[in-house]
């Protein structure tokens, strides 16, 4: 069985993507699929009640962003686990694959121009750069 992570910010690319992970399950492929969704997280030195709404605002948040991928896939019947994490969206993707023994990386991409992905610092090709497991980009 493979081991997906479908990182999702709740755009029309992060939905593209989840269509694309159910066409891999329809296709006759074993999934597990991991759905994340990478948060800012507190800023550092703030006070203790600070952090706490931060973090819960992170989490409502990261329920919205993940709803429309977790409803999809349970519409196909394909079982998931969510989960959010916090910090740099390209390095908590990567650290987060390699922790569940992801066997690839699914995700959406809003297909910019080369020079413009090396210009805005695209997370997608961040993703792709520091990965040791395969990454598909759906546009």
């Amino acid at each position: 069985m493979d081991r997906i992570l479908l990182p999702v910010d709740g755009s029309r690319w992060s939905e593209r993507a989840t269509r694309h992970v159910i066409a891999l399950r329809a296709a006759g492929l074993e999934l597990d699929v991991l759905v994340l969704n990478v948060q800012p997280g507190p800023i550092p030195g703030a006070s203790r009640r600070s952090r706490q709404e931060v973090l819960q605002l992170n989490i409502l948040a990261a329920d919205r962003a993940m709803r429309a991928a977790r409803r999809l896939l349970a519409k196909a019947g394909l079982p998931d686990s969510s989960r959010i994490a916090y910090g740099d969206p390209a390095r908590a993707i990567v650290k987060l694959a390699q922790q569940q023994h992801c066997s690839q990386i699914v995700m959406g991409t809003r297909g910019l121009s080369a020079l413009a992905a090396l210009v805005l610092g695209s997370v997608a090709v961040k993703v792709v750069q520091l990965s040791p497991v395969p990454v598909t980009l759906v546009k």
